[in-house]
C-alpha cells in the first residue's frame, strides 16, 4: 500500500485517463492492472533504443537507459548525456538500480510488455508500439514524439521541432527536385561481400524518401521495419538507379574490400557509370531525428552527382 499511494501522489491518478490514445499506440495497461496517466513526469526512464531517441529529441534527459553502449553505437545522436545511468539490457534491466532510482516513469515498447515485465511492479509503465504494420515508421515516430511530449511536459519543444521538421524536408526536397527522375536505392552493405540490407517499404528510410519525393528503386517485399537482406547480383536489376549505402566505419571498408574484388559488383551498372556514395550511417529504425538527419545528408551529398 505504501508503494502505491507513492506512486499516486507522484503521478497524479486523478488526472486524465489515456484512454482516448490507447488505440492509436497501444498503450496497455501494467502488469499490476494500472494505466499511466497524463501528466508532466520528471524522472523518466526508457527501455528501448526509438525511445531514448524520441526523449532526447525533446530535449528531455532521461533518468536512465537500457544499454547505453548499444544506443551510442547504432542511434547516436542525439546524445546521451553523461552521467545517464545505464539498466543493461531491454529484456532484462537492473531492477535494484531501477528501484533505487525511483522514477516517475518508465517508457517502454509493446514487445517486451509479453514477458510481464518485472520492472511494472516499481513505477508506472507506459507501454509503446514502436514499430506498426497499418502505418509507416515515420507516421509512428511522428505520433510517438507527439505523445510523449504531453507525458513529459514539454509540448513547446515539441511544436519546434515539427517546424524544424517542416524546414528541413521542405528544404531538402527542393534541393533534391532534380534528382526526382532516376531511382534510389538505400542499402547497408554486409561484410561478406556478397549480401545488402535494402531499406523500403514503410520503414523510415522509404518514408523519408516518399516526404522528398525521391523514386525508391527498391519495391519489393520488406520485413515490418523496413528492410531485406538481398544478394549483390540483385543489384542488376536495377541498372538505371543511383545506389547510396551507409558507411559504417570498419565494418563498411570490410565489405568494400571484399566487393573490389568481386567481377560481379565491377559488372553492375551502377558501379561502372560512378553512381555509387557513401553516407554517414543513419539509424534506420530511429525517429524523426534521424529521419531529419538522413534528409539533410542526402540533400547535402546526392543533387547532380549521381546522374
Amino acid at each position: 500500500m505504501r508503494n502505491l499511494t507513492r506512486r499516486r501522489a507522484l503521478l497524479g491518478l486523478g488526472g486524465a485517463c489515456l484512454g482516448s490514445v490507447c488505440g492509436l499506440l497501444g498503450l496497455a495497461r501494467s502488469v499490476r492492472g494500472r494505466e499511466a496517466t497524463e501528466g508532466a513526469a520528471r524522472r523518466v526512464v526508457c527501455l528501448d533504443l526509438l525511445l531514448t531517441e524520441t526523449l532526447l529529441t525533446l530535449d528531455f534527459p532521461p533518468l536512465a537507459v537500457g544499454n547505453v553502449p548499444l544506443y551510442r553505437r547504432l542511434v547516436a545522436l542525439p546524445a546521451i548525456p553523461d552521467g545517464t545511468s545505464d539498466l543493461g539490457p531491454f529484456q532484462e534491466p537492473n531492477l535494484e538500480l531501477l528501484q533505487a532510482l525511483a522514477p516517475d516513469l518508465i517508457l517502454a515498447p509493446a514487445w517486451l510488455k509479453a514477458g510481464r515485465a518485472p520492472f511494472a511492479r516499481i513505477a508506472p509503465v507506459v507501454w509503446l508500439q514502436t514499430f506498426s504494420k497499418e502505418i509507416g515508421a515515420l507516421d509512428n515516430a511522428e505520433t510517438l514524439l507527439r505523445h510523449i511530449a504531453r507525458l513529459t511536459g514539454r509540448e513547446a519543444a515539441l511544436g519546434q521541432i515539427l517546424q524544424r521538421r517542416d524546414r528541413v524536408f521542405e528544404r531538402a526536397r527542393n534541393d533534391l527536385t532534380g534528382d526526382a527522375d532516376r531511382p534510389l536505392l538505400v542499402v547497408r552493405f554486409m561484410e561478406d561481400g556478397r549480401h545488402a540490407a535494402v531499406f523500403g517499404g514503410k520503414g523510415m528510410i522509404g518514408g523519408v524518401l516518399g516526404r522528398l519525393g525521391l523514386r525508391n528503386a527498391w519495391t519489393g517485399r520488406t520485413n515490418v521495419w523496413g528492410v531485406i537482406s538481398i544478394g549483390i547480383e540483385q543489384l542488376a536489376a536495377f541498372p538505371e538507379a543511383r545506389l547510396v549505402h551507409f558507411d559504417r566505419g570498419e565494418e563498411t571498408a570490410r565489405a568494400l574490400e571484399q566487393l573490389d574484388a568481386s567481377p560481379l559488383w565491377h559488372a553492375l551498372p551502377m558501379v561502372r557509370a560512378g553512381r555509387v556514395l557513401a553516407m554517414p550511417v543513419v539509424y534506420p529504425n530511429g525517429g524523426l531525428f534521424s529521419a531529419m538527419r538522413f534528409a539533410e545528408q542526402l540533400a547535402e551529398i546526392l543533387p547532380g552527382k549521381l546522374r
